[in-house]
Formats: C-alpha cells, sequence, structure tokens
C-alpha cells in the first residue's frame, strides 16, 4: 500500500488551482449537528499566537495528475471538509456585503478548482445526495423557505454558520479567518488504488471515533469489490448510490439489520450485524471465493454477550448454507438494493398502493419494527398484493395482541425471523399458524387490553385502538378518515394532570370532583384506555365544580361516535373508567381476533 500523508493548512490544502474534491454519490447525507458546528468553531476561536488546531484527516483516492482538473475521491472526511467548504462561503457572503472585496475574492479563489483555460468549478463538489440542496443553500443566501429540502441538517449547518458570522464584529472575523485557513491543520493522505483507499478508512476509523455500521459495511463492500476489478467497483459505487437514495429519511443500520434477519432467517442484534454481513458477503458470494482473508469469515455462529435475550427461551438457529458460494457480486448487490428499495417503502410508507400503505401506517402506530425483515422478505420475494394485504391484516392483529400482553419482544422477532423461510407468493398458510401458536388468548388479551396503561411512548397504539373502533361503528364506509387529520388528537378524559393551579384553571376542579382516594388511583388510571377517546380541537373549560359537564357539550357536537357516546354519561370518574375500559376490551376481542 502507497500512502503519501501530507499536513497542510487549509490554505495549503486548496493550493492547488486544479484540484478538486469530489464527495460522491455513494457517500451518506451530511449530519453534522449544532454541537459539532459550535466546537469546530471555538476550537479555531481559541487558538493563541502560533498555536494550531488539527482537524483530522481525510483520503483521497488519487489518480495520476494532469494538466486539467483532477478529481479527488474523498474517501474518508466528507463531513468535516464539507462543514469548512460551508464556513468559508458564509464567511464570503459576509466579507462581500462588507464591502471587503479583495478579501472575497482571495477565499473566491481558494473554494474554486480551475485548469489553465478551464471553466471554474467548485473547490469541493458534492455528487452526493445533498449536491443539488447544498448549491442552493450557497446562492439563497437572503433566506428562502427550505421547509422542503430534504437534509435539514445541512440547512441548519448554513443557519447556524450564517447567524454566527452576522452576529461578529467584521475585525474579529478576520482574525479567526486567518486562524482558519493558516493555524487549522488537515492530514492528507492520497492513496492511488481504491483497494488500499478502503482499507486505509478502515484502518483510521477503528482506531478513532467508532463508525455506525453503515459506514463499516459501505467501505467492505467498496473495498472488496476494488480488490475484484475496477468494473466491479464502478457497479459498487453505482449500486450504493441507489441503496443511499433508496434509503434516504430511514435509519440505515437499521435496515441492515432487518436485512439479515431476512437473509439468515434468525434474530440479529445490533452489535451483530457488522459481523454477519461480512460474515454473509464472503460466504455467498462467488468473487470472494479467492480473497486470501475467506477463511476468517467461517460461518459459524458465534454467542452474543453484550445483548441477552431478556430470558427468551426461542432458539434462533442458523440456516443452512451450501459450501459453495451461490451468487456472483453483481446479483448480491441487487439483492441488497432491492431489499433497501423495498425497506424505504415499508418505513416512509410509500408504497403507491393506498390499501397497503394505510395498514403499514398502522403497524407503525402499533410499534411493530420487528416485521420488518419478513415484510422485506415478502416484498422482495414478489408477493401479490393481495396476499400482501392479507398478512398486514393478520399481523397488526397479532402484534397488537402481544404488545398489548406484554410478550417478550426478542420472541417476537425471532419469530419473524423464522417466517422469512416462508415462500413470498404463498405465505398464508405458514403465517397463520405461527401467528395462531403464539397469539395471546382471548382471556388474556381481553384483561391486558382493559388494564393497559397507554403512555406517551405509545400513545399512537392507543390512538390506533381507537381509530378502529371508531371506524367499525360507521361500518363499511372506508371512506371515513379520521387517521390523518392533525386536528384530531388522543383526549384524556380525565386529565393527565389535576392538582397544579394551572391545571385547575384549564382543565376544572378534578381534584374534588373524583373525590377520596384520588392519590391513589389517579396514576393507575389515567392512561387507561377507559378515559382515553379521540377529539378534534381545544377545550375551553375553567374552573368548575363539575370539570366533565364542562366538556359534555364539547363531546357532543364532535362527529366522532366514540366520543359523542361520552355526552350521555351523567359522570364519568375512576368507576366509569374501569367500566368503559371492559367494553373497549370486548369489542377489542372482537376487532383483533386470533388469526
Amino acid at each position: 500500500m502507497k500512502i503519501t500523508p501530507t499536513s497542510l493548512t487549509l490554505n495549503q490544502l486548496f493550493s492547488s488551482a486544479n484540484e478538486q474534491f469530489v464527495i460522491p454519490a455513494y457517500q451518506r447525507r451530511y449530519s453534522w449537528r449544532e454541537r459539532q458546528l459550535y466546537e469546530l468553531i471555538e476550537d479555531i476561536e481559541l487558538l493563541e499566537n502560533s498555536d494550531v488546531h488539527l482537524l483530522g484527516s481525510i483520503v483521497c483516492l488519487t489518480g495520476h495528475h494532469t494538466a486539467g482538473i483532477n478529481r479527488l475521491e474523498l474517501v474518508d472526511g466528507q463531513q468535516r471538509l464539507t462543514t469548512i467548504c460551508i464556513l468559508l462561503e458564509c464567511l464570503r457572503e459576509r466579507l462581500i456585503a462588507g464591502d471587503e472585496a479583495d478579501q472575497a475574492q482571495a477565499l473566491g479563489r481558494l473554494l474554486t478548482a480551475k485548469a489553465s483555460g478551464g471553466k471554474a468549478m467548485p473547490k469541493i463538489a458534492l455528487d452526493s445526495i445533498d449536491g443539488d440542496e447544498y448549491r442552493q443553500l450557497v446562492d439563497n443566501a437572503n433566506g428562502d423557505d427550505h421547509s422542503q429540502y430534504q437534509n435539514q441538517h445541512l440547512v441548519a449547518a448554513f443557519a447556524i454558520i450564517r447567524q454566527w458570522i452576522e452576529d461578529q464584529d467584521l475585525t474579529l472575523l478576520g482574525g479567526f479567518l486567518y486562524k482558519l485557513q493558516n493555524q487549522a491543520l488537515i492530514i492528507r493522505l492520497d492513496v492511488n488504488d481504491a483497494k488500499d483507499a478502503f482499507k486505509l478508512f478502515e484502518t483510521i476509523n477503528n482506531r478513532g471515533l467508532k463508525l455506525s455500521p453503515t459506514d463499516i459495511i459501505k467501505n467492505f463492500v467498496l473495498g472488496n469489490a476494488a480488490r475484484f476489478d475496477a468494473d466491479q467497483l464502478e457497479e459498487a459505487r453505482k449500486s450504493w448510490a441507489l441503496l443511499i437514495a433508496h434509503l434516504d429519511g430511514t435509519d440505515t443500520d437499521a435496515f441492515f439489520r432487518y436485512f439479515l434477519i431476512s437473509a439468515t432467517q434468525r434474530r440479529i442484534t445490533k452489535s451483530q450485524v457488522v459481523p454477519e454481513f461480512k460474515t454473509l458477503f464472503m460466504n455467498e458470494v462467488v468473487e470472494a471465493e479467492g480473497l486470501s482473508d475467506r477463511h476468517l469469515y467461517a460461518d459459524e455462529e458465534e454467542a452474543d454477550d453484550d445483548e441477552p435475550d431478556e430470558g427468551s427461551d426461542v432458539e434462533d438457529v442458523p440456516i443452512e448454507r451450501e459450501g459453495s458460494p451461490q451468487v456472483t457480486f453483481k446479483e448480491f448487490l441487487r439483492r441488497v438494493v432491492t431489499s433497501a428499495e423495498a425497506f424505504g417503502e415499508l418505513v416512509l410508507i410509500r408504497t403507491g398502493r393506498k390499501r397497503i400503505d394505510r395498514h403499514l401506517r398502522n403497524l407503525r402506530m402499533i410499534k411493530s419494527a420487528q416485521t420488518y425483515g419478513f415484510l422485506m422478505h415478502l416484498r422482495v420475494g414478489g408477493v401479490d398484493d393481495k396476499t400482501f394485504i392479507e398478512v398486514l391484516k393478520l399481523t397488526e392483529n397479532f402484534v397488537l395482541r402481544r404488545h398489548v400482553c406484554r410478550e417478550r419482544a426478542n420472541e417476537t422477532e425471532s419469530l419473524f425471523a423464522k417466517l422469512c423461510a416462508a415462500n413470498p407468493e404463498r405465505p398464508l398458510l405458514e403465517v397463520k399458524a405461527a401467528y395462531r401458536e403464539a397469539c395471546p388468548t382471548d382471556e388474556k388479551f381481553r384483561h391486558e387490553f382493559a388494564n393497559a396503561n397507554f403512555t406517551s411512548n405509545i400513545i399512537d397504539r392507543a390512538r390506533y385502538c381507537l381509530e378502529q373502533i371508531e371506524l367499525r361503528r360507521h361500518g363499511s364506509h372506508a371512506e371515513l378518515q379520521i387517521l390523518g387529520s392533525d386536528d384530531v388528537h388522543v383526549e384524556h378524559i380525565i386529565p393527565r394532570k389535576i392538582k397544579t393551579r394551572r391545571a385547575k384553571e384549564e382543565f376544572g376542579d378534578w381534584v374534588n370532583y373524583l373525590g377520596d382516594r384520588v392519590d391513589l388511583l389517579h396514576p393507575r388510571m389515567v392512561s387507561r384506555i377507559g378515559n382515553l377517546t379521540l377529539f378534534a380541537g381545544a377545550l375551553n373549560i375553567g374552573a368548575s365544580n363539575n370539570p366533565f359537564a364542562s366538556k359534555k357539550k364539547a363531546y357532543r357536537e364532535s362527529a366522532i361516535m366514540i366520543t359523542q357516546d361520552l355526552a350521555g354519561m351523567s359522570a364519568f370518574k375512576f368507576k366509569q373508567v374501569e367500566a368503559r375500559s371492559s367494553e373497549l376490551a370486548d369489542l377489542a376481542v372482537s376487532r383483533w381476533p386470533i388469526p
């Protein structure tokens, strides 16, 4: 491996006019937060005299230098270098506004790549998914509406840095800019072989800040592609760019965990994602058979020491793989990208099929992340829409019952992992049998539903239950949609807070209204399903000795039937919460039957 390390100031790093740093399409979105931005600014501000600050290292994949523009692919350091460019661009804006034309022009030249006789180009080129938005944010300094931008981290970085610069005296900014250009150092590591560049990336980051599983897997795939040949590397770059686009807006680490669950048909913990992916790759990809380190990835199951199964007694058995690799590298990439596309559609609820998306929304409200590996398996495997909708309905019933009955999440995830062995074109018999065997009984579900506490972290689960019970009251009128309105919310009939002065002013004197044992019973009963309903708008009650009576008028005028019913009640105390919870539990057993 030939590496050329060089310690450079920013002036020196950007001094070669015909060099352009390229952030390739396979890199993830810009993700620095406010804390990281201010830490960088403060590190530069605090420099004294001839002190220097090490910004870190970048890894550049270089070719043979020519007289034209030399595009240096940034294998590592894109977040840091993008932030520096945002900072310099915003400083240039302020210099122009402050009539410092000479300094602004000098900074502009630093931010420009230009070959002799050629066209001027940005010093850092974002060929990544952020490219268009970065260029728009550079050009739109006056603050257009950025709410529709996909990457709000990028929007925030420009806004934060512009505001900080605006708040500074121009003279002080001159000193800051000098230190940034001349006293902030970057270690530039030039590598002219792709496989060496990706190897170096992993070596550097294994010694420092912990990388995400996605970053490690990306580097592993691209690095091995480079070991195969140049065509395979190009294919991998294109495939990874597609993967990043499909997963935009999702948790990419979660995708790889569910992809592996689908591929291995067993539960995979977060800590197992990277080694399991490498093992899968080395044992399935034909081209990997000739790699010298393939023997290090023997297909053996390792015990998970850091994430116990929380008492789960479900045995996870790895699938038997054949002795020789089964797919080409290109086929493996296609499988990963296709799975990423399916995962993005599932998580972001954008399959383009209204009925499917409605059920996916329901599953998200229930908190059914354990299902994603199995659902992805079906979508990638070519399940038809009608069958998929039927599976989704059954899955809603099954997962809701298990969650309400507080069944072990690890066991639920293991069950869905094993279902990834089902035939995607004919899964119903196997799904029904698996669900039926692991489904809580009606008696247990009824009892747990009536006594469950739907606290704030699972309030969407309560909303889903109330919505479904309400929709059943309307019969077969599927067009009725209370589901998506931002105005409809889950209403606590007896408020969550009743003792504070503000609570009494806003909600009435519930303490006196509820009577004895309020201190004991209120925490137990306030989050039960019987104390919850759906309501649109706000209630103006004010202080009242009978706060429920004050609510009844608004409930009577509601278009939601389960809320209208409350207006017919003469009182609403803890006794009524218990009775209504029991009634709703009976409806729940009917609405979400055992498969």
